[in-house]
């Protein structure tokens, strides 16, 4: 069965579509409220609380066990013939994996990594540049901040849904470009990804380990017999990874809690439709809790994007498995606004990981939006170019996250130190403070650490 409807904003034709692919909503902005507005602008926050015991008693199973549950874990869930001398990549490994992949495939990778190093190390310059720094408002009293790289970093690579050597290299590249003089990549042993490999090993990886899922985040926490622990973890996952770095905070450090990829896009009149539709199964590719609402001004839009996702999706290769339940999850929407005012409005309440703007102005209109993880201006600047080519670093908040995190980047694999030099002047000037405060508090030897001081 099938239906007619317009190709493009103010023209129709007899091109048919299928009836069975889900239909985008259209609704109203000042229309969408209570419970609608609330799934569609919460979208697919996973509720961890549920999983959080057993990813306890794995993490406790990895800490005490060691190596020989880590290969337990990985027969299990990723490959049943795994064995411990297996854990760690070798420098045979690596090199087999260069020729494991075809020559332009490698070389486009190597281009890859080019680009987004060039940006980061951009990133990096400016930073340093200010490394160390100092200040005398007080005299005899010299305080200052220093930057500086952490230590060692595990960095989590998925590879559930899809294999993704773009997150090794692009998490990799941002911490080479930090100057951590350690850096381990994980990934899951769930086939043999020589791409991810590669893209860890040309990116600067010092270690490559195949262990996944919890098993990876409590090796990087607590460390094993094969792997030594690391300061800060990095990197996107499922819900189970990331109830699994919430759960090892604290003896370690960690990005943040990063969910289904998701976007919206700020669409007028001037803007494709077909080009729209294809961000938004981009999107709905990575599985079916993704999403990629529109804001747009025109109704007549709207019914074209409407349309040209029917027509487009059955065409893609994921569309059974995840495009079509992601475009039913409830998720997705074409909204309708009255201003490029409330347009702003929505897509900053909205706060989403990805923002493509495709309206006049765009880069104008860019300026005024606060709440995103990554920015993608004009109609040239699809999203999928953030994920592979720009150089720009695509692991980015998620779930309105945007609202107070960063996207990943160097100064994600950095941490500061404050200081203070002071003389014998300057501590007698500020003596008297610290002799009120501490009688306040009643922490008197905090006074005589001072005191004693003074009276030499």
């Amino acid at each position: 069965m099938s239906i007619s409807a317009p190709s493009s904003v103010g023209q129709e034709d007899s091109l048919e579509v299928d009836r069975t692919v889900p239909v985008i909503p259209i609704i109203k902005n000042a229309e969408l409220i209570g419970i609608d507005r609330e799934r569609i602008f919460r979208r697919s926050q996973s509720d961890i609380e549920a999983i959080a015991p057993k990813v306890r008693t794995i993490i406790d199973a990895i800490r005490n066990g060691g190596d020989a549950a880590l290969v337990d874990y990985v027969r299990k869930f990723d490959n049943p013939d795994f064995t411990k001398d297996q854990i760690r990549v070798s420098k045979e490994d690596i090199a087999k994996a260069y020729t494991d992949i075809p020559g332009e495939t490698l070389a486009l990778m190597r281009r890859q990594i080019k680009i987004a190093r060039n940006f980061h190390i951009a990133q990096a310059e400016r930073i340093y540049k200010d490394a160390d720094w100092s200040i005398e408002y007080v005299p005899g009293v010299r305080t200052g901040v220093r930057k500086g790289p952490i230590a060692a970093v595990g960095l989590y690579v998925p590879a559930g849904k899809s294999p993704l050597p773009t997150v090794a290299q692009i998490l990799t590249v941002a911490a080479k470009a930090a100057r951590v003089p350690r850096i381990c990549v994980f990934f899951p042993p769930t086939n043999y990804y020589p791409e991810i490999i590669a893209a860890a090993d040309l990116a600067g990886a010092d270690e490559i380990y195949r262990v996944g899922g919890v098993a990876a985040i409590a090796a990087m926490a607590y460390g094993t017999q094969s792997i030594w622990r690391v300061d800060k973890i990095a990197g996107p996952g499922s819900p189970w990874v990331q109830a699994a770095k919430l759960q090892v905070f604290g003896p370690v450090g960690i990005d943040m809690l990063s969910g289904p990829s998701e976007g919206l896009g700020m669409v007028d009149d001037s803007a494709n439709p077909a080009w729209v539709a294809s961000d938004i199964l981009a999107r709905c590719e990575h599985g079916p809790d993704s999403c990629f609402p529109i804001v747009t001004i025109s109704r007549r839009m709207a019914e074209a994007i409407q349309f040209e996702v029917r027509k487009q999706a059955p065409t893609r290769s994921r569309y059974e498995k995840f495009i079509k339940p992601g475009l039913a999850n409830g998720y997705q929407a074409i909204i309708l606004v009255d201003s490029l005012e409330e347009m702003v409005d929505v897509a900053n309440e909205y706060g989403a990981e990805h923002v493509h703007i495709q309206v006049k102005d765009a880069e104008d209109v860019s300026k005024r939006i606060r709440n995103a993880g990554s920015i993608f201006i004009g109609p040239y600047a699809p999203v999928p170019v953030g994920d592979y080519a720009s150089g720009t670093n695509h692991c980015l908040p998620t779930s309105r996250a945007v609202a107070y995190a960063s996207p990943v980047g160097v100064e994600t694999f950095m941490k500061n130190n404050e200081y203070q030099i002071l003389t014998k002047e300057g501590l007698a000037s500020l003596a008297p403070i610290v002799r009120a405060i501490s009688d306040v508090e009643g922490l008197d030897a905090h006074k005589e650490a001072v005191d004693i001081r003074l009276r030499s």
